[in-house]
């Protein structure tokens, strides 16, 4: 092993180097372009993480040695996250979830804008009791209406935000304010500025909870810069770096203008981070450590008896109730010690090459449609696409399973969580939402809009980030050829090979105690090597040959939707099965 870590030992490390999977074209490499989703698991971290649990125990049990040894280990994981976030003088971390969404639900509910749905149906109908039985009270039920509303928080939103960090938001005790999208494709801090200012919003609680990027478009948020100008109106400066925390630098405590008071941070994006914690991270002044823990229970308290009890003075203990994930927050802490070790200059470099590259190729296929402003000066290398086929568009569920099939590349397809930012990407009105709305709820999902998206991670080689932009190019230039081959299946949107049963997902997937039984460690760790680069040339022959085959078949007549108004609003084309 070697001293220091680079980026060839990672990309050397990843588990599944060498996994091939069958596909209807057969047997292919996975070549994975989905770190946008989730980040891969790296051999020596798991291994590390395995010796370890030869002492693994409870960190409340703190009078043996395995209970000792893991508190202590719990301890420096949780500092040596703290020090890569420079939130150790002033900050708290909590542990939360698997990812920025639970992050984002702990904040609210230390905020106090969480409102569990039930508990609002309750008391929704106890006022509703009140109005009707007692017409008396109609006054004072007013009254509390107003008051009601004019304590409600504020919270400003971006344009382009994760579905964690906007329905969540609608849902809880709080008026949601978006902030514009300016045409460059960045958020409006002029418009920012301005509704901070609004009359209406003075006096009440301000938060601002913004994407420090897009999951769509990779494109970065000035957020030292957002964080400034909320400050300079009394509101709380929260972000979510779900997208981009593999791939930026995040500073706690910029200066004392541009500091954030909560980050959420998804570990398990990060490469080496699968099964790791989720992250929020909240500057001090956020906590009141005079309110009850957002959940009591065991390890929130220090004393307990039939008459009472007492809470934890530390907020960090008070918001540990129950058994800490203890491995998921040292595979957390791993995870970020390793982008720190590689260095976020490094990661940037590599990344802007990859960009660069990708636009200059991509935007020469007239086929390609690249959502968002890939030009932008500040972006990760995320890029979402559309491809077009005449008037209308290849299904991007279809253009994924072709990836998938004839190369072994696993993107994502869909709206990605991000569905208001993808309606103005779009273009699609508010009445169209409404039609598209209608149409889903009768079970026809296969109209819902949706792209392509994958990204070039900083561990790539050349000749990985070459065959994945070829194979984009060959998906866009060809795959309409492929559509007699796929079925669609009209209710869920996806699309399998002709060859496939409906009901197989063709790699017999098993799971349990008797698969566990027949598997070695070294099945994982120990990897026979294969040549990448010979296997992307073979499927590129595959994939040619293919297309030579369809060409000259006779030309397919293409299908319409059943259902009238589902069939006005197709956008992709696609084949009737047999």
């Amino acid at each position: 092993m070697p001293s220091k870590i680079d980026i060839e030992f990672l990309r050397d490390q990843i588990i599944g180097n060498s996994y091939c999977f069958q596909t209807p074209f057969g047997k292919r490499l996975l070549t994975y372009a989905d770190y946008t989703a989730s980040g891969r698991s790296l051999k020596f971290i798991e291994n590390y993480l395995i010796k370890i649990q030869a002492y693994y125990a409870n960190t409340h049990t703190e009078d043996d040695a395995s209970g000792r040894s893991m508190t202590r280990l719990l301890h420096l994981a949780e500092a040596s996250i703290k020090r890569n976030l420079n939130a150790s003088e002033n900050c708290y971390l909590i542990p939360v979830g698997t990812g920025a969404t639970g992050a984002i639900g702990r904040l609210q509910q230390i905020l106090g804008v969480y409102i569990p749905p039930a508990t609002r149906a309750r008391l929704t109908k106890i006022v509703e009791t009140v109005r009707v039985t007692n017409p008396t009270s109609a006054e004072v039920l007013a009254e509390l209406e107003t008051e009601y509303r004019f304590n409600m928080p504020v919270v400003f939103i971006g344009p382009y935000e994760h579905h964690s960090n906007d329905i969540s938001w609608r849902e809880g005790y709080a008026e949601v304010v978006e902030i514009d999208l300016q045409a460059d494709g960045q958020i409006d801090l002029q418009d920012l500025e301005t509704k901070l200012q609004s009359p209406q919003y003075q006096n009440r609680m301000k938060i601002g909870s913004f994407s420090a990027a897009s999951n769509v478009t990779g494109i970065i948020s000035p957020v030292y810069e957002i964080a400034r100008i909320l400050h300079r109106h009394d509101t709380l400066a929260c972000f979510d770096f779900a997208a981009s925390a593999p791939y930026v630098d995040i500073d706690m405590n910029r200066d004392e203008e541009c500091y954030f008071d909560a980050v959420f941070i998804s570990p398990h994006k990060f490469i080496g981070g699968p099964g790791s914690s989720g992250l929020l991270v909240v500057n001090k002044r956020v906590y009141n450590p005079d309110l009850s823990p957002t959940h009591p229970a065991g390890g929130t308290v220090r004393y307990v008896s039939a008459q009472g009890y007492d809470f934890h003075l530390d907020p960090e203990e008070r918001e540990r109730a129950g058994t800490p994930g203890i491995l998921q927050v040292l595979k957390a802490s791993l995870a970020l010690e390793i982008k720190s070790e590689i260095g976020v200059d490094q990661i940037e470099a590599k990344e802007k090459l990859f960009t660069q590259q990708a636009v200059q190729r991509l935007e020469k296929n007239p086929n390609i449609q690249i959502l968002g402003n890939p030009h932008a000066p500040e972006r990760i290398g995320i890029f979402s696409i559309m491809i077009r086929h005449g008037e209308k568009y290849l299904h991007s569920r279809f253009a994924t399973s072709l990836l998938n099939d004839l190369f072994g590349i696993q993107t994502r397809a869909g709206c990605v969580c991000a569905a208001p930012y993808g309606h103005r990407l779009l273009g699609i009105s508010p009445e169209k939402s409404d039609q598209l709305r209608q149409v889903i709820s009768r079970g026809i999902e296969c109209v819902k809009p949706g792209w392509l998206r994958f990204n070039f991670h900083f561990v790539f080689s050349q000749d990985d980030f070459e065959f994945i932009c070829k194979a984009v190019e060959f998906v866009a230039d060809f795959g309409y050829l492929f559509l007699p081959e796929y079925n669609l299946n009209f209710a869920s949107g996806g699309w399998l090979h002709n060859s496939i049963d409906k009901d197989d997902d063709y790699q017999n997937a098993e799971f349990g105690v008797s698969q566990a039984l027949h598997e070695k460690l070294g099945d994982c760790f120990h990897e026979n090597p294969l040549h990448r680069r010979q296997e992307y040339d073979h499927y590129f022959a595959v994939a040619k040959a293919q297309v030579k085959a369809l060409m000259s078949a006779p030309i397919p007549q293409y299908g319409k939707l059943n259902d009238p108004e589902a069939e006005a609003l197709r956008w992709f084309e696609f084949v009737e099965g047999e």
